[in-house]
């Protein structure tokens, strides 16, 4: 039980860096993106780059959102409820999102290949997440009204 209570505080604190991160990036992306163009040499594709970053960011801000969410009901104990499989729904829609913006900013730049492979798989992931929970709420419900 106590190490449960460890993992959840441990995962708000990961999702907190996570949130700072975002805003960091938020902030910084006027002069970030040019910066990493700059090192990567790949001056020609800043505004296209600083595109894909704006498109990116409410998938992100949402992610920090929704994992907050799940998160906080975890920690109330409010695992196998209808509320947590809509979260996790809109999450894997979300990784989805960037896989496809990822995959359309591939023509310009290969290395999105790799974002939008990582995105669609997490994506999945999180649905197969999603679909257990749904299962588990059913059976769930099954056992509640046999006793």
């Amino acid at each position: 039980m106590k190490s449960q209570n460890k993992s959840v505080y441990f995962s708000i604190a990961f999702t907190t860096l996570f949130a700072l991160a975002m805003l960091f990036l938020t902030v910084t992306i006027p002069w970030l993106v040019p910066f990493l163009c700059r090192i990567m040499e790949r001056e020609t594709l800043v505004s296209f780059m600083t595109v894909v970053a704006y498109l990116s960011l409410p998938a992100g801000w949402g992610a920090v959102w929704l994992l907050y969410e799940l998160l906080f009901n975890v920690k109330k104990k409010h695992i196998f409820i209808d509320e947590n499989v809509k979260y996790l729904r809109i999450l894997s829609k979300l990784c989805f999102y960037v896989g496809c913006v990822s995959a359309v900013a591939m023509f310009q730049y290969l290395g999105f290949l790799f974002v939008s492979i990582a995105a669609f798989f997490i994506g999945l992931m999180v649905r197969v997440v999603r679909n257990i929970i749904q299962e588990a709420i059913e059976i769930k419900e099954e056992n509640d009204m046999t006793v």
